[in-house]
This record gives C-alpha cells, sequence and structure tokens, in this order.
C-alpha cells in the first residue's frame, strides 16, 4: 500500500477546506487535502447560491493574502434593513461609525475558481481526488488515514468534509441535530431598481426571506433570494413557470428591488442544523459544518468556520513558533476551547429567533414592533447587534 507523508491532512477540498489548505501552506507546513470527488475543479459545479462574507472574515482573507484578489468578485452591503411583515416595521443597520461596510456577496463558484487556481500552483499542497476513506489510525505521535490503496501519514488531521462527516462517523463522535421540517428556496435574478448595496430581510410567519445584493449581470441589476417555507409549498413554487413565480416573488419582496426581470437560477436545500458536542478526537479537529451547522435566519454559518479557521491558523502559528508538535491532546483541547462556545451561541441564538418571529399571538407582534421601534431608538444596542452580525470585536 502507497504511504504519503505530509504534515498536515485535510479531508474535504470544498470552499473551507481548500481556505484551510491555502494559509496552512502559507505557514510553510506540507499539506495534503483528500477530496471524494474525481477532479477538483469547478467545471460541472452546479450549487449557483452565494456566500455572506463578513467584515471580521473579510478582515482574515486580508490576513493571509487573499483579499486583494477576492474584493473585485464582491458585491458589497452598505445596509441591512431587517422588516417585520411589511415595510411598515423594520430596523436599519450600517457601519458608518467604522467606515467599513457590513458584509461582502460572492458567488461560490468565484471564490472556488480563484482557490483552487491558487491551490493547483503552490508546490506545498498535493490532492489526491476520488478517494474513500475506510479507516483511521493513530499513535502518540501521528494519524493515519486509510483509504483501499492509500495511506496518508501525518501530525494533523482537519475534518472539513462537511454536515455528514466520514470523519465524525468514523469516530462516533455525538452530536446534537435538529432537522426544521421545511427547506431553503435559493435563487438569482435580475430586476429593475438599483439595490444600492443594501440587504434585505423579511420576517414571514412561514420563516425569513432574504435578498442579498449581487453584482450587475450582464448590466442588469442583480440580487439572489434565500427564502425558508414549508417543503411542499417550495417544491410547487419550484414546478412553476417563471412568469407565475415572479409575480409572487414580486409580492413578497415588497418593490424593495422593483420587479423582477428574470429568473436566472433556482435550487431547494433541506434546513436543518447541528452541533458536534466537541471539536476534536485524536490528533483530528473538526471545522466549518463538519463541527457545525445553523438556520440560515443570520447567515452566519460560513463565516464561524472561517472564525474556526481564523483560531486554528493562530493557535498552529504560536505552536510552531514554539517548536511544540501539532496536533497532541493540549493542542486539540485549546483548539475546542476557542470554537465551541462560538458556534454553541449562534446554535441558540438562531435557534430562538426563529421561533421568535413565527409567533403569531396577538400580544407577541405587539412586543415584536416593539422591540423593533426601541432598538431603532438605541443606539448602542443596534451598534452591538451589527457588530454581531459583522463578527467583529
Amino acid at each position: 500500500m502507497k504511504e504519503i507523508h505530509s504534515d498536515i491532512n485535510i479531508v474535504g477540498g470544498g470552499l473551507i477546506g481548500s481556505i484551510t489548505a491555502l494559509c496552512l501552506s502559507k505557514l510553510g507546513f506540507k499539506v495534503t487535502i483528500l477530496e471524494k470527488k474525481p477532479n477538483f475543479n469547478c467545471k460541472n459545479y452546479k450549487d449557483q447560491r452565494t456566500i455572506a462574507i463578513s467584515e471580521g472574515t473579510k478582515i482574515f482573507f486580508d490576513k493571509i493574502g487573499l483579499w486583494n484578489e477576492m474584493k473585485s468578485l464582491c458585491q458589497f452591503i452598505e445596509k441591512i434593513k431587517v422588516i417585520d411583515r411589511d415595510l411598515s416595521n423594520q430596523l436599519e443597520f450600517d457601519n458608518a461609525r467604522r467606515k467599513s461596510n457590513l458584509g461582502y456577496i460572492i458567488k461560490n463558484i468565484d471564490l472556488l475558481n480563484l482557490i483552487y487556481l491558487k491551490i493547483k500552483k503552490n508546490r506545498n499542497i498535493k490532492v489526491i481526488n476520488n478517494i474513500h476513506i475506510k479507516d483511521i489510525q493513530f499513535d502518540s505521535e501521528k494519524i493515519i488515514i486509510c483509504s483501499e490503496s492509500i495511506k496518508i501519514i501525518s501530525d494533523l488531521n482537519i475534518a472539513a468534509d462537511g454536515k455528514f462527516s466520514k470523519v465524525r462517523k468514523i469516530f462516533k463522535t455525538p452530536y446534537y441535530s435538529k432537522n426544521y421540517n421545511k427547506n431553503a428556496l435559493v435563487l438569482t435574478f435580475t430586476h429593475s431598481k438599483d439595490h444600492k448595496s443594501t440587504a434585505f430581510e423579511f420576517f414571514y410567519k412561514n420563516g425569513p426571506l432574504a435578498i442579498l445584493p449581487m453584482k450587475k449581470t450582464t448590466k442588469n441589476f442583480s440580487s439572489s433570494i434565500v427564502w425558508t417555507h414549508n417543503s411542499e409549498y417550495l417544491e410547487f413554487l419550484l414546478e412553476l413557470e417563471n412568469k407565475k413565480l415572479k409575480t409572487i416573488l414580486n409580492e413578497k419582496t415588497q418593490d424593495c428591488v422593483g420587479s423582477i426581470n428574470k429568473i436566472i437560477s433556482k435550487q431547494i436545500f433541506p434546513l436543518n442544523a447541528h452541533l458536534n458536542t466537541r471539536f476534536f478526537e485524536k490528533r483530528t479537529v473538526y471545522i466549518g459544518d463538519s463541527a457545525h451547522s445553523f438556520h440560515p435566519i443570520a447567515g452566519q454559518g460560513w463565516n464561524l468556520g472561517i472564525n474556526d479557521l481564523n483560531n486554528l491558523y493562530e493557535i498552529i502559528k504560536k505552536y510552531k513558533s514554539l517548536g511544540i508538535e501539532l496536533g497532541n491532546k493540549s493542542f486539540c483541547k485549546e483548539y475546542q476551547n476557542k470554537n465551541f462556545y462560538n458556534s454553541y451561541t449562534l446554535y441558540q441564538v438562531t435557534d430562538k429567533l426563529d421561533s421568535i418571529f413565527k409567533l403569531q399571538y396577538p400580544f407577541i407582534e405587539k412586543l415584536r414592533f416593539f422591540g423593533i421601534s426601541n432598538i431603532n431608538n438605541f443606539k448602542k444596542l443596534k451598534n452591538k447587534i451589527s457588530d454581531f452580525a459583522m463578527r467583529v470585536n
């Protein structure tokens, strides 16, 4: 059986896994990426979703030297309007006090293309495709990932293999999970009005509807929608001809971006959340969706994965400067301590927010209206909410 030696092994070559490989290779480590897909490219990539990058994530990308190339692919978010049912009851956020944006929107495929091109030119990164993990072995100094024909021997293993992590399954790491019994409809579309770099989030009784501004598509104003609703209803919408679907969407978006001209893409994704009870095993740490996933109501799940990576990056840099081996017990526990509480907090916050905005009792509706009105008049609280959304201190 062929043996491959590396300093750090990463299971999963999606966005989080590939960005992790790129930034850790900059510290001088030899990194392997194990990817079950047969090709490491975007040619057959069908996911048309966008990513909302927080200001905190942008700061990290700037730190590792990625932001200068990314920013031309991004549409910045200058304002966010949060609307409870209709435009008469809304909150508006901006970040004028920090002289920066609230966030940035980029297409998944655009970011993947940029990262994959950089990885192909990086001599410290070896990508192994079409690999299926059969077993994980370890001793006091190394961890060994086994497939049918290859053993990858490393100091540290990073699980970046998504919600249904094979690594988590092999280790039998316990986790909490919640199925919301709903789906999210994701659309990209062109529209008649300039979005003016503003994101909107409507809270309806069956779930939130977010409008995220995008860069222009062939000189047309462009945005994406993420709409949470009952699975049956969204399946019904997906089957409608676009003319009828546009009529429904125009009603729900309340003319915030004008009329919808053309639907470019539409997809449905199941809505669920999970949280590992711990973020490490023997010489292994979980990152991104392999560790946690959340209700999309706050749009922060992916950014928290990058926050995991930021903390991991700083821990690895510290251990390297001190000449201490990666992957030992104290290393893994430090990673756990840096990341678990943030994930637990976001898991609870997003779950409770979803419950609150779905309630229909008159008293609760009045309480929500009172709360939004008071937040609008309480600048310090608005700033704290804004900082939470941007994940900055």
